[in-house]
């Protein structure tokens, strides 16, 4: 049994017991934060761990977002993880973009006013 062989049948075993979602969320708590010590460089600012926890809240729901979208895309498991950082990083950013698209979605379909 070669490393390939043994890697795909760890992911495997990994995703018949739900451990995918782990991976994601994790990468998603990745990305929010490295958003956040981004911004403590930036500007300076004391590191706290409420506000650590509230950015883990926020990068780990984009990342349950991200995940499901691609998950319905049908996208490979390694580009969702990808994408789950990513919009960790983006936290509430990547939500809004979320909201705006499903709002703009029901709007077309549905019409209405403002």
């Amino acid at each position: 049994m070669d490393g390939n062989e043994i890697l795909t049948r760890l992911r495997d075993l990994l995703d018949a017991i739900g451990l995918s979602w782990v991976w994601m969320l994790a990468f998603a708590a990745w990305g929010g934060t490295a958003s956040y010590l981004a911004r403590i460089r930036k500007g300076n600012l004391p590191f706290r761990v409420a506000e650590l926890l509230g950015e883990w809240a926020i990068s780990g729901f984009a990342g349950v977002l991200a995940g499901y979208l691609c998950l319905s895309a049908g996208l490979d498991q390694y580009l969702t993880l990808a994408i789950a950082g990513v919009s960790g990083h983006m936290g509430g950013r990547f939500i809004s973009m979320i909201e705006d698209a499903v709002a703009g979605e029901i709007h077309r379909r549905f019409g209405g006013g403002k």
